[in-house]
Protein backbone atom coordinates (compact mmCIF):
# COMPACT_ATOMS: atom_id res chain seq x y z
CA UNK A 1 0.00 0.00 0.00
CA UNK A 2 2.68 2.25 0.78
CA UNK A 3 4.70 2.12 -2.36
CA UNK A 4 1.56 2.29 -4.31
CA UNK A 5 0.89 5.91 -2.21
CA UNK A 6 4.54 7.14 -2.78
CA UNK A 7 4.01 6.31 -6.60
CA UNK A 8 0.70 8.08 -6.49
CA UNK A 9 2.51 11.25 -4.25
CA UNK A 10 5.50 11.47 -7.16
CA UNK A 11 2.77 11.47 -10.12
CA UNK A 12 0.97 14.13 -8.79
CA UNK A 13 3.56 16.17 -7.55
CA UNK A 14 6.16 15.29 -10.12
CA UNK A 15 6.92 18.99 -11.56
CA UNK A 16 7.88 20.51 -8.22
CA UNK A 17 9.85 17.28 -7.25
CA UNK A 18 11.72 17.65 -10.29
CA UNK A 19 12.55 21.66 -9.23
CA UNK A 20 13.48 20.69 -5.79
CA UNK A 21 15.92 18.06 -6.93
CA UNK A 22 17.51 20.11 -9.78
CA UNK A 23 17.87 22.69 -7.08
CA UNK A 24 19.49 20.21 -4.63
CA UNK A 25 21.93 19.04 -7.93
CA UNK A 26 22.53 22.66 -8.29
CA UNK A 27 23.43 23.57 -4.93
CA UNK A 28 25.48 20.54 -4.69
CA UNK A 29 27.92 21.47 -7.63
CA UNK A 30 28.06 24.75 -6.03
CA UNK A 31 29.22 23.90 -2.67
CA UNK A 32 31.32 21.34 -4.30
CA UNK A 33 32.80 24.24 -6.66
CA UNK A 34 33.41 26.47 -3.74
CA UNK A 35 35.09 24.42 -1.29
CA UNK A 36 37.60 22.78 -4.31
CA UNK A 37 38.08 26.74 -4.49
CA UNK A 38 38.71 27.47 -1.02
CA UNK A 39 41.03 23.91 -0.81
CA UNK A 40 43.33 26.22 -3.97
CA UNK A 41 43.61 29.26 -2.43
CA UNK A 42 44.80 27.31 0.69
CA UNK A 43 47.08 25.85 -1.56
CA UNK A 44 48.33 28.74 -3.39
CA UNK A 45 48.57 30.58 0.11
CA UNK A 46 50.41 28.50 1.78
CA UNK A 47 52.89 28.15 -1.50
CA UNK A 48 52.69 32.13 -1.71
CA UNK A 49 54.86 32.73 1.57
CA UNK A 50 56.83 29.05 1.50
CA UNK A 51 59.93 30.37 -0.16
CA UNK A 52 62.90 28.04 -0.64
CA UNK A 53 66.81 28.59 -1.26
CA UNK A 54 70.04 26.21 -1.97
CA UNK A 55 73.32 27.50 -2.04
CA UNK A 56 75.78 25.51 -3.82
CA UNK A 57 79.27 26.03 -2.08
CA UNK A 58 82.81 24.78 -3.66
CA UNK A 59 85.07 23.79 -0.60
CA UNK A 60 88.99 23.93 -1.95
CA UNK A 61 92.19 23.51 -0.43
CA UNK A 62 95.38 24.88 -1.74
CA UNK A 63 93.57 26.09 -5.23
CA UNK A 64 92.06 22.16 -5.17
CA UNK A 65 88.55 21.21 -4.74
CA UNK A 66 88.15 18.69 -1.77
CA UNK A 67 84.56 18.77 -1.13
CA UNK A 68 80.96 20.68 -1.76
CA UNK A 69 78.40 22.43 0.70
CA UNK A 70 74.91 22.67 -0.14
CA UNK A 71 72.51 24.91 2.31
CA UNK A 72 69.35 25.04 1.57
CA UNK A 73 66.80 27.74 3.23
CA UNK A 74 63.41 27.98 4.15
CA UNK A 75 61.09 30.21 4.61
CA UNK A 76 57.33 29.10 6.07
CA UNK A 77 54.89 32.34 7.33
CA UNK A 78 56.91 33.10 10.85
CA UNK A 79 59.67 30.08 10.55
CA UNK A 80 63.09 30.32 9.38
CA UNK A 81 64.73 27.06 8.86
CA UNK A 82 68.41 26.67 7.49
CA UNK A 83 70.19 23.23 7.05
CA UNK A 84 73.56 22.68 5.70
CA UNK A 85 75.13 19.49 4.44
CA UNK A 86 78.93 19.46 3.49
CA UNK A 87 81.45 16.61 2.61
CA UNK A 88 84.76 16.73 2.31
CA UNK A 89 87.70 14.42 1.11
CA UNK A 90 91.34 15.12 0.87
CA UNK A 91 94.79 13.15 1.45
CA UNK A 92 97.10 14.91 3.73
CA UNK A 93 99.41 12.08 4.95
CA UNK A 94 96.43 10.03 4.79
CA UNK A 95 93.34 10.04 3.08
CA UNK A 96 90.85 12.23 5.58
CA UNK A 97 86.85 12.16 5.25
CA UNK A 98 84.18 14.60 6.77
CA UNK A 99 80.48 14.27 6.72
CA UNK A 100 78.80 17.31 8.39
CA UNK A 101 75.21 18.17 9.13
CA UNK A 102 73.58 21.69 10.65
CA UNK A 103 70.40 23.04 11.07
CA UNK A 104 68.88 26.06 12.68
CA UNK A 105 65.18 27.30 13.25
CA UNK A 106 64.06 30.68 14.07
CA UNK A 107 60.18 31.19 14.86
CA UNK A 108 59.71 35.17 14.73
CA UNK A 109 63.23 35.82 14.32
CA UNK A 110 64.15 34.02 18.19
CA UNK A 111 65.93 30.57 17.48
CA UNK A 112 64.13 27.68 18.73
CA UNK A 113 66.60 24.60 17.70
CA UNK A 114 69.91 23.71 16.18
CA UNK A 115 71.85 20.88 15.73
CA UNK A 116 75.43 19.77 14.41
CA UNK A 117 76.43 16.43 13.48
CA UNK A 118 79.92 15.33 12.25
CA UNK A 119 81.60 12.55 11.13
CA UNK A 120 84.94 11.75 10.37
CA UNK A 121 86.62 9.05 8.44
CA UNK A 122 83.25 7.16 9.42
CA UNK A 123 83.37 7.85 13.08
CA UNK A 124 81.07 10.31 14.79
CA UNK A 125 82.92 13.12 16.39
CA UNK A 126 79.79 15.21 17.57
CA UNK A 127 76.41 15.19 17.84
CA UNK A 128 74.44 17.79 19.26
CA UNK A 129 71.29 19.73 20.03
CA UNK A 130 70.29 22.81 20.90
CA UNK A 131 66.80 23.58 22.32
CA UNK A 132 64.84 26.45 23.90
CA UNK A 133 62.54 25.69 26.18
CA UNK A 134 60.68 28.55 28.59
CA UNK A 135 62.53 31.20 27.81
CA UNK A 136 66.19 29.76 28.64
CA UNK A 137 68.23 26.90 25.67
CA UNK A 138 69.73 23.93 26.87
CA UNK A 139 72.19 21.90 25.12
CA UNK A 140 72.24 17.66 24.92
CA UNK A 141 75.53 16.35 23.60
CA UNK A 142 75.97 13.14 21.98
CA UNK A 143 72.68 11.92 24.11
CA UNK A 144 73.69 12.64 27.19
CA UNK A 145 72.59 14.81 29.98
CA UNK A 146 71.08 18.14 28.94
CA UNK A 147 73.05 21.37 30.56
CA UNK A 148 71.51 24.82 30.33
CA UNK A 149 72.94 28.12 28.49
CA UNK A 150 73.02 31.33 30.46
CA UNK A 151 71.60 32.92 27.06
CA UNK A 152 68.44 34.40 26.93
CA UNK A 153 67.94 34.86 22.94
CA UNK A 154 69.98 33.71 20.40
CA UNK A 155 69.12 35.88 17.24
CA UNK A 156 72.08 34.84 14.94
CA UNK A 157 73.44 31.47 14.64
CA UNK A 158 76.65 29.61 12.33
CA UNK A 159 74.40 29.22 9.10
CA UNK A 160 72.89 32.70 9.04
CA UNK A 161 76.45 33.90 8.04
CA UNK A 162 75.95 32.23 4.78
CA UNK A 163 72.31 33.58 4.23
CA UNK A 164 72.27 37.15 6.26
CA UNK A 165 75.00 39.60 6.17
CA UNK A 166 76.09 41.02 10.24
CA UNK A 167 74.92 44.32 9.83
CA UNK A 168 73.12 44.35 12.46
CA UNK A 169 74.60 41.58 14.68
CA UNK A 170 77.61 41.87 16.85
CA UNK A 171 77.48 37.92 18.05
CA UNK A 172 77.01 35.19 16.93
CA UNK A 173 76.22 31.41 18.40
CA UNK A 174 78.63 28.67 17.92
CA UNK A 175 77.02 25.71 18.43
CA UNK A 176 80.33 23.51 18.19
CA UNK A 177 81.83 25.85 21.60
CA UNK A 178 77.76 26.28 23.26
CA UNK A 179 78.36 29.93 23.28
CA UNK A 180 78.01 33.64 21.85
CA UNK A 181 81.22 34.94 19.61
CA UNK A 182 81.53 38.40 18.52
CA UNK A 183 81.36 39.44 15.06
CA UNK A 184 84.14 41.39 14.01
CA UNK A 185 83.93 44.09 10.58
CA UNK A 186 87.47 44.20 9.04
CA UNK A 187 86.06 46.35 5.84
CA UNK A 188 83.05 46.80 3.62
CA UNK A 189 81.07 43.46 3.23
CA UNK A 190 84.25 41.60 5.39
CA UNK A 191 83.88 40.08 8.96
CA UNK A 192 85.95 38.09 11.20
CA UNK A 193 84.72 35.82 13.54
CA UNK A 194 87.80 34.11 15.79
CA UNK A 195 86.94 31.15 17.77
CA UNK A 196 87.60 30.08 21.96
CA UNK A 197 89.91 27.83 20.61
CA UNK A 198 92.11 30.29 18.68
CA UNK A 199 91.02 28.91 14.56
CA UNK A 200 89.48 32.27 13.10
CA UNK A 201 87.01 32.37 9.54
CA UNK A 202 86.69 35.62 7.49
CA UNK A 203 83.46 36.22 5.57
CA UNK A 204 82.65 37.97 2.35
CA UNK A 205 79.77 39.13 1.07
CA UNK A 206 77.57 40.33 -2.38
CA UNK A 207 74.37 41.76 -1.92
CA UNK A 208 73.79 40.44 1.82
CA UNK A 209 74.81 36.22 0.97
CA UNK A 210 78.37 35.17 1.82
CA UNK A 211 80.48 34.91 -1.75
CA UNK A 212 83.22 33.08 0.33
CA UNK A 213 84.47 31.95 4.14
CA UNK A 214 88.24 31.55 4.82
CA UNK A 215 88.80 29.03 7.13
CA UNK A 216 92.38 29.23 8.83
CA UNK A 217 92.90 26.21 11.02
CA UNK A 218 96.07 26.01 12.84
CA UNK A 219 96.63 22.69 10.42
CA UNK A 220 95.17 23.68 7.41
CA UNK A 221 93.14 26.03 5.38
CA UNK A 222 90.15 25.81 3.02
CA UNK A 223 88.32 27.87 1.16
CA UNK A 224 84.39 27.90 0.82
CA UNK A 225 82.75 29.46 -2.36
CA UNK A 226 79.41 29.79 -3.70
CA UNK A 227 78.99 28.63 -7.37
CA UNK A 228 75.53 29.37 -7.58
CA UNK A 229 71.90 29.56 -6.07
CA UNK A 230 69.00 28.05 -7.26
Amino acid sequence: MLPLLIILYIKKHKTRLAVLFRSFIINKIVIIKLVTLIVSFLLIAKLAFTQTKSYHYDISKGGSSIGEAVLTNTISGTANTVSLVSNIKYRFMFLFTATSKEEVVFVNGIMTFSSLYREQNGNKKIAQKTTRASAKYVVAVNNEKEKELNIATINYQTLCLYTTEPVIYQQVYIDKFQQLVAIQKISAHQYKVVFPDGNYNEYYYQDGVCQMVKVHQSLYNVQIELKKIF
